[in-house]
């Protein structure tokens, strides 16, 4: 059986008698709202006016004050308002991208340039231990890493702390 159900809507003080299948009409309606707004900043005041809206609708039909609103009677008024879409496009923060790992030297806490520094940063390794494979394959190649150490020295790009690093790399990256 379909017990009446009661809606509060915003800027009403009464509430409106409805059916189950004219509840889950309006949800589903101010949760495609909500989502479709989710960016937009008066999301809020529009979802608040969408329902004072509704209920102006619902406050002017006709029939008995005891009569729940239907499904069917819900879905006309809802039809009547139409879909929501955000007033505007998306703007480009929205849909910008990090700009993700990066190699480069940190100074904070380096040793000798802060290349293992940045190593470590990179690949979210222990500093301890990028230092020690480094040695150790230095001492292997014959100090051709070493080499390669040097040349890294100059040519990759100086971050001062390894808090700059990761803001960095989850700054957005603009076209």
């Amino acid at each position: 059986m379909n017990e009446p159900i009661s809606i509060r809507l915003t800027g009403h003080a009464a509430a409106f008698p409805a059916t189950r299948e004219a509840r889950d009409a309006l949800r589903q309606y101010l949760d495609d709202a909500r989502r479709a707004l989710r960016i937009d900043p008066d999301a809020d005041e529009i979802v608040r006016d969408l329902e004072s809206a509704i209920g102006d609708r619902l406050s002017t039909r006709t029939g008995s004050v005891d009569d729940s609103v239907t499904g069917a009677q819900m879905a006309a008024i809802l039809s009547e308002l139409g879909p929501v879409s955000p007033a505007r496009p998306a703007p480009p923060s929205a849909e910008r991208r990090s700009r993700g790992r990066f190699w480069c030297r940190i100074k904070e806490g380096s040793w000798f340039g802060g290349i293992c520094l940045g190593v470590a940063a990179y690949g979210e390794f222990r500093v301890d231990w990028v230092r020690t494979v480094v040695l150790l394959l230095t001492l292997v190649s014959g100090g051709l890493l070493g080499v390669v150490y040097l040349v890294l020295l100059l040519v990759l790009p100086v971050v001062p702390t390894v808090t700059d690093y990761e803001r960095q790399r989850d700054a957005p990256r603009y076209p």
